[in-house]
């Protein structure tokens, strides 16, 4: 068993650091790791061709993924790429004109969940008949379509920000759609049909990965914390806050990607940018004063079963990876 990395490449130059999130990629990256051997291996590494990007101040970056049946579905930020595994083999490509700023993919049932952040939307696209069936407005208090015009090539726009919900990962559990949202700090329910049915409040900083493990979902927040609800009842089981592992003060930095593999719980964080700093004042906090207290690097962190102990680092800007989506089990 291995894990598959999904993230980002920054340019060599230090002023890249200050760049804004929308043009500061300069290609995603995918690497494959082996827990047994404690060994990564870069796997992929690509450029958004210009067909399917701004022409300036773009960023280039591979976001979160999912694996179903030996293939790997993974966005970038205007692009679904499927890749046969083991090989890697690039085997499909799918742009729309309204993906921008895309975050995260799963394949189910012939279709693909892709999450459209940009246009704060979720869309279920037929692979069989190659277009959208299904809207999922992730900010239902005003129409997408009054916000945003389906002919525009969203693709060619840096960004669409602010935001008014910012979703980031999509779930399938019993016929119902989870989105977790950024600004709502919650999981949006809905129906396959694309009606709102309720939301789990998570309400422990901004959530990012939702999936299921066992008995429960697993969301992580930005700000460290692992938050288990069940599924049964949508409830909230327990939450660990992984900051007790802080040192000196510091931030653990981006707390995005998650993964369970044997007794072991594998969590990604990314460097924070100074552009991050602003956007997220309230949970920063204090932390702000001392740039020195935020740089820890891009890394992995593997705790053991009840997250009280690190049994491994893997930092992987060793690797030049700089930020990381999803860390995926194959």
């Amino acid at each position: 068993m291995k894990l598959i990395i999904t993230g980002g490449r920054q340019a060599d130059s230090k002023l890249s650091y200050f760049n804004k999130e929308w043009n500061n990629g300069i290609e995603g990256v995918i690497f494959e790791y082996d827990p047994k051997k404690n060994l990564i291996e870069e796997k992929i590494s690509y450029k958004t061709p210009l067909d399917n990007r701004p022409i300036d101040n773009y960023s280039i970056s591979f976001k979160s993924g999912s694996i179903h049946n030996n293939k790997l579905y993974v966005t970038t930020l205007t692009e679904i790429l499927i890749f046969d595994l083991p090989e890697y083999k690039l085997v499909d490509k799918i742009s729309l004109n309204i993906f921008n700023d895309l975050h995260h993919v799963i394949y189910h049932e012939e279709n693909l969940f892709i999450v459209i952040t940009g246009l704060d939307l979720v869309v279920k696209f037929s692979l069989n008949e190659k277009k959208i069936k299904t809207f999922y407005n992730c900010y239902p208090e005003i129409n997408t379509w009054e916000r945003f015009d389906k002919n525009k090539d969203y693709r060619k726009i840096n960004t669409t920000k602010p935001h008014l919900s910012h979703p980031n990962h999509v779930s399938i559990f019993q016929d119902k759609v989870l989105v977790t949202r950024y600004k709502q700090q919650d999981a949006l329910i809905f129906s396959m049909e694309g009606k709102v049915l309720d939301k789990i409040n998570l309400n422990k900083g901004i959530p990012h990965d939702g999936a299921i493990f066992n008995e429960s979902f697993i969301y992580t927040t930005v700000n460290g914390n692992i938050i288990e609800v069940n599924k049964s009842d949508f409830s909230i089981k327990k939450i660990t806050d992984l900051n007790f592992h802080s040192k000196d003060g510091r931030s653990l930095g981006w707390c995005r990607g998650y993964q369970k593999l044997d007794s072991l719980n594998y969590v990604g964080y990314s460097r924070i940018r100074p552009t991050k700093f602003v956007e997220n004042i309230k949970w920063l906090g204090s932390k702000l004063t001392d740039k020195v207290k935020l740089k820890m690097p891009t890394r992995i962190e593997c705790y053991n079963e009840n997250y009280s102990k690190i049994e491994n680092t893997i930092d992987l800007e060793n690797y030049k990876m700089n930020w990381v989506f999803s860390i995926l089990k194959y």
